[in-house]
């Protein structure tokens, strides 16, 4: 799962930095700065996930997609449980057409901020996802994420997500 996650990782950094120019060096982990940014990504990760009910940023769900739309960078993207890639407009439009029950949604925590490259950082969490199947019963799965951030125009924003499940 480790080595997944990295590769994963790998690949992202890869694909958003091609073209760019070369990243500015980043705070030094365990820093000052570096424990400030943790707390800032946490809290853009909490606005990002503003459809889970216990989030200082709760929204209801169709306001939370809206949302999310002009929060997320243009390209953003994830990587799903099942390694389908999706973009933001294909997200977006699918969050749109659902109709969640309540509770239904990612419960994060244990966010850590592993890397920073420049404008561009990588952070992780744990998060518990509730989802609904095709019969409308409810159930879990237990995820580790890896959570990508741009800073632009000052400020930080989702770039992208991969969903890696945690096996027993």
């Amino acid at each position: 799962m480790i080595r997944m996650l990295c590769f994963v990782a790998l690949m992202c950094v890869s694909a958003l930095a091609f073209g760019q120019e070369p990243a500015k060096q980043g705070p030094k982990m365990g820093s000052k700065e570096w424990t400030e940014l943790e707390k800032t990504l946490w809290d853009v990760d909490q606005q990002w996930l503003c459809s889970a009910g216990v989030t200082p940023y709760h929204k209801d769900y169709k306001e939370c997609v809206e949302f999310r739309n002009q929060f997320w960078t243009d390209q953003f993207f994830e990587i799903s449980i099942e390694g389908k890639v999706q973009t933001k407009a294909e997200m977006v439009a699918r969050q749109r057409a659902a109709h969640p029950s309540k509770g239904v949604g990612p419960h994060p925590d244990e966010f850590k901020l592993m890397a920073v490259y420049g404008n561009f950082a990588l952070a992780t969490d744990h998060t518990f996802l509730q989802s609904e199947n095709k019969d409308g019963k409810v159930a879990g799965a237990n995820l580790r994420v890896l959570r990508m951030f741009a800073k632009k125009d000052g400020k930080w924003r989702p770039a992208g997500a991969a969903l890696v499940p945690i096996v027993p």
